[in-house]
């Protein structure tokens, strides 16, 4: 089992605009016998999934979502390095013979310090096409700062976006993936735990 999350805490990294993470202890084992922490924080923050609603009015929630969707057989393309990612990398990255059909996608870029590699948007359309459930991306966006049309292509299908996976130490291939948001009513997005798993499911 390998856990591709982000961990949450004072010093995590946030999409610029959104509440940095506060974590305040409102009791103490020694003064109350037990020990409870307040958590201040975005719904987009660390690893997270963007409900249809993080984009469109009448859009779903997160409590919304079918699980069964972010549970299922992976296949990682290795993307590093580059600054623009177009349809025909994609397609050249992933196996032209996909015997037994996997429902999501992950895309490393090893992007950091803010610095997205740019999905363009005829690789969004290439996931839409190739009918994935979910797509999963280890920068803080999907989009590059350039406007949200990758995440309205692909929320508009009903496909779920993961933002903020951890695929530093994580080789190309096929793996099983689980991704369960927090059950948060009403909400646009939730952060999630994820991890793979090296049988595939």
């Amino acid at each position: 089992m390998i856990d591709i999350t982000q961990s949450i805490g004072p010093e995590t990294r946030v999409y610029p605009g959104d509440p940095k993470v506060t974590v305040r202890r409102i009791a103490s084992i020694e003064s109350c016998g037990y020990s409870v922490s307040e958590l201040e924080m975005g719904s987009h923050t660390a690893t997270h999934i963007d409900a249809p609603a993080h984009i469109f009015e009448d859009g779903r929630t997160v409590d919304e979502l079918e699980l069964s969707s972010l549970v299922g057989r992976a296949y990682l393309i290795d993307l590093s390095g580059k600054t623009e990612i177009r349809n025909d990398e994609m397609e050249e990255a992933f196996p032209s013979k996909d015997k037994n059909r996997c429902e999501i996608i992950l895309l490393k870029t090893e992007s950091s310090d803010q610095k997205f590699a740019k999905i363009l948007p005829d690789a969004a359309e290439w996931i839409a096409k190739k009918g994935f459930l979910t797509v999963g991306i280890d920068s803080e966006s999907l989009d590059s700062g350039e406007g949200l049309d990758n995440h309205r292509v692909l929320l508009g299908k009903g496909i779920n976006i993961i933002e903020n996976l951890d695929l530093k130490k994580v080789a190309p291939g096929y793996y099983g993936f689980v991704c369960l948001p927090l059950k948060i009513k009403g909400c646009d997005g939730a952060p999630a735990r994820a991890i793979l798993l090296q049988s595939e499911v």
